[in-house]
């Protein structure tokens, strides 16, 4: 590709409003963390349906990683407050029950599925079965700005991200919604 293409913000219109036409076939699902390296986990994790019920909220106590201090400082969770919160073994199971078969939308589908596997993984869990999308891809193409660099669309923060893991999905699911409303 040497540039932004006009068909992918068309696309990606076509994209949000396919999705908001199968509504009980995916969800949105937002992590925080204890940070970002390979060995971090998962401390919070969030799940929203379509019509924005919220399906799973739920702290998530981690196994070995503690929370680096940039994290907290971002999402405010603080040690203390994960204390008596369940493990992910111990929501491992109900989550997958929830999201089996659907599509999970995250913002940066990258980073969370990254660090669930590695949460599942410290759990001696399974993955979740599912399939994913990226929201923040598709936000990219629907606001064209061409990275030349990355020889790619620029990737955009989420807008009114909240930094909690249900807030960013309501957000999430508010970004989806504008983009289908949105004209071509």
């Amino acid at each position: 590709m040497t540039g932004p293409d006009p068909r992918d913000r068309i696309q990606t219109i076509e994209w949000a409003r396919g999705l908001l036409a199968k509504h009980d076939r995916w969800l949105i699902i937002d992590t925080e963390t204890t940070g970002i390296a390979p060995t971090d986990e998962v401390i919070q994790i969030g799940v929203l349906a379509a019509d924005g019920s919220t399906v799973f909220d739920s702290l998530v106590r981690p196994y070995r990683a503690t929370v680096h201090p940039d994290a907290q400082r971002v999402h405010r969770i603080t040690p203390e407050s994960l204390s008596n919160a369940p493990t992910y073994a111990d929501i491992s199971a109900r989550l997958d029950a929830i999201t089996r078969g659907k599509q999970l939308i995250a913002y940066n589908v990258e980073f969370d599925r990254r660090m669930l596997a590695q949460s599942a993984r410290a759990a001696v869990a399974p993955r979740l079965s599912c399939s994913w999308d990226c929201a923040m891809l598709a936000y990219s193409r629907f606001v064209g700005e061409w990275d030349f660099r990355k020889n790619d669309y620029k990737w955009h923060k989420l807008p009114s991200a909240a930094h909690d893991a249900i807030g960013d999905c309501r957000a999430t699911l508010e970004l989806i919604q504008r983009i289908a409303a949105a004209s071509a």
